[in-house]
């Protein structure tokens, strides 16, 4: 069996203002394989160190535990203490009873129960641990990045800048990812191209970076240092080191796809003259380009309030793409609803600066005036309550927007602004 010594911490008042920590240096004794259980008011300290290795030597333990706080802090410092006193380093297991225990309980009795669990597993993790030595292999200075979005871009061009060769990796036969589908990037509503197209160039242009467009990893091998990663490239159908772009191929393919589909009746027939009169004079208004299909969208939504199942059918045959593209613009977009809304959308900012300014007071309030939750619409149609990421106005927070009318809202407000658009 296993001899193993466990060392409590008070960390001053940290630990023990919540934590009984005599009795749980108590109870922990009569594990099975504890020959040692001593608490200590500082164990990081110079004393607690020499306490744990005094005892290692004399009671010649093979394992330890320390019930203190994150080993992110002073997992190290005890791994010296065990090497020092001449015990393997991986022999050792750190219960973090601070951040997970004391410091999240009031109740006394409820975080010592808490903390006798967390060591508990801790003492059954370290009767596992086996002995390990540290080594070193030689690392090839090269990083595979999967994914050519914004993050992916960014990512490859840090490490390249750093002097590493890079292997960038895209399923799409092009970089740019959502953020190339964005108008705006927030907070400063620059132009997402502006900022994208420029990092796009250095990646292409970067001599640390391999850029495989329209390709996709297979597997992944090897070890921490050598990694040996497969990529498969999509036939292009063309020699990619040769094409400059212009487009003539296309023309003078001999190969040709002709579509046998049969001809499907329009779903025109099935909409009343008021939505057919209101999708015809929008698409002359904004033209059949697709580019203009999300401003067609947006038009729709504000006069029905939400996107009519017929009037996305519609608009794919007016604009001649396939319904999936619709639904794509349709679903993409919050402002879009494909269900019935009130007359008045109220929109509850939940972002940081908001929720921290009392969001979450405005939105109880809110539940209570309207009786629904964030998603449902009134049984007299009226209001539906919605909350979002961020209104892009955190200096102003908390914000509530009724329609397009933006309030900093307080619970005391709430009631007399919805009754402002009730007599509306």
């Amino acid at each position: 069996m296993k001899k193993i010594g466990v060392f409590v911490c008070h960390c001053g008042l940290n630990i023990a203002r919540t934590v009984d920590v005599k009795r749980i240096a108590e109870e922990i004794g009569k594990q099975p394989g504890v020959l040692v259980s001593e608490d200590y008011p500082y164990m990081c300290s110079d004393p607690g160190q020499s306490l744990i290795r005094d005892k290692i030597k004399e009671y010649d333990l093979d394992r330890v535990v320390v019930a203190s706080c994150s080993p992110t802090l002073h997992e190290p410092t005890f791994m010296r203490v065990l090497e020092t006193a001449g015990l393997n380093k991986y022999c050792f297991q750190m219960a973090n009873i601070r951040e997970h225990c004391s410091w999240v309980h009031e109740d006394r009795e409820e975080a010592t129960g808490k903390a006798l669990i967390i060591i508990k597993a801790a003492l059954a993790k370290v009767r596992l641990l086996e002995p390990l030595e540290d080594f070193q292999v030689d690392v090839t200075p090269e990083a595979l990045v999967v994914g050519g979005g914004i993050a992916g871009i960014q990512t490859s061009l840090d490490i390249a800048e750093s002097g590493f060769r890079v292997h960038l990796v895209e399923r799409d036969p092009s970089i740019g990812g959502h953020m190339a589908q964005l108008d705006k990037t927030f907070p400063t509503l620059d132009c997402s191209a502006c900022i994208l197209t420029p990092k796009m160039v250095d990646v292409a242009q970067h001599p640390n970076i391999e850029l495989y467009t329209y390709a996709e990893v297979e597997k992944v091998d090897g070890f921490v240092g050598n990694f040996k990663a497969t990529i498969k490239l999509k036939d292009r159908h063309i020699q990619a080191d040769k094409c400059t772009g212009c487009d003539l191929c296309t023309s003078n393919c001999l190969v040709r796809y002709i579509p046998q589909t049969r001809a499907k009746p329009s779903v025109k027939t099935k909409l009343d003259k008021e939505m057919m009169d209101l999708l015809d004079d929008l698409v002359r208004k904004f033209g059949r380009e697709e580019s203009a299909l999300i401003q067609v969208l947006q038009a729709v939504n504000r006069y029905y309030r939400y996107l009519p199942e017929l009037s996305l059918k519609y608009l794919s045959e007016c604009f001649d793409i396939p319904l999936t593209r619709v639904y794509h613009l349709a679903t993409f977009y919050s402002s879009f609803s494909l269900v019935p809304r009130g007359e008045h959308l109220v929109r509850v900012c939940m972002g940081t600066a908001c929720h921290a300014r009392g969001a979450p007071e405005v939105l109880d309030m809110l539940r209570s005036i309207l009786k629904i939750e964030p998603g449902q619409t009134t049984e007299d149609q009226k209001f539906t309550l919605q909350t979002v990421g961020c209104l892009g106005c955190c200096a102003l927070g908390p914000v509530v927007v009724v329609d397009e009318d933006y309030y900093q809202m307080t619970p005391d407000k709430a009631e007399k602004i919805i009754q402002s658009y009730k007599k509306k």
